[in-house]
């Protein structure tokens, strides 16, 4: 391999450290360029249920997520959820999973859902990035099979699985993970947060922080020329 582009800032010193002749440019992450001009637009849903992008996603999160939007909804009425899936088929399976005539199910454009939205509960993967892009304090959470996850917690030896929450090196999102991945645990915290605006501020502020560290606007631009640059 001749060149590694980077999209996050920790992964050029990772490499050094351990394959030191290997050519490796932090460029940026694209997402900060991809979502620089959205807009707020539609109704606003003070909470957001982003239970993940594929099947198995969904059936291990969804009923999760259910069933904590059930327990806050009983102490909070009038709480408007939506939940935001990638395609027609996936929100076809979340209504089969349970998912209840009142919870809107909105077919792709997350970063307008997110650009008016005050919580999240979402899956660890991608997606905390863009919640953190749009400053959406996050409640996180993560469940695999019990042969996986026993596998897993003894080869992986990073603190955090949201990676906001590794590029900040503390806890920003909650982060509830297979067994402790429970209804209450998630309703009770995602309940703390859509009632503490105080809180929600502290958070949005340190998520300013993740991204102002990803590079800035023009990523793609910093990529073609670091490839034009190794080609010359």
């Amino acid at each position: 391999m001749d060149l590694l582009l980077s999209i996050f800032p920790f992964e050029q010193d990772w490499y050094a450290a351990r394959v030191p002749k290997l050519r490796v440019e932090f460029v940026g992450h694209p997402m900060v360029e991809r979502f620089d001009n959205v807009e707020r637009k539609g109704a606003a849903a003070p909470l957001l249920l982003l239970p993940g992008s594929r099947k198995a996603e969904l059936e291990r999160h969804l009923p999760v997520m259910l069933a904590a939007l059930k327990l806050l909804k009983n102490d909070a009425p009038n709480l408007t959820a939506r939940m935001v899936l990638p395609d027609a088929a996936l929100a076809e399976l979340a209504k089969q999973l349970g998912a209840p005539a009142d919870l809107e199910i909105q077919i792709g454009d997350l970063p307008a859902a997110l650009a008016c939205a005050d919580v999240a509960i979402a899956s660890t993967g991608t997606v905390t990035m863009e919640c953190a892009f749009f400053g959406v304090p996050t409640v996180a959470l993560y469940k695999t099979s019990w042969l996986t996850y026993q596998i897993g917690k003894r080869i992986v030896t990073v603190k955090h699985l949201a990676m906001p929450n590794l590029l900040a090196g503390e806890e920003i999102f909650p982060e509830f993970i297979q067994d402790a991945a429970t209804p209450q645990a998630i309703a009770n915290t995602a309940f703390d947060l859509l009632c503490d605006e105080m809180k929600r501020g502290q958070i949005k502020a340190k998520l300013a922080e993740v991204v102002a560290g990803l590079g800035g606007l023009g990523a793609n631009q910093r990529a073609a020329e670091a490839i034009l640059g190794l080609l010359r």
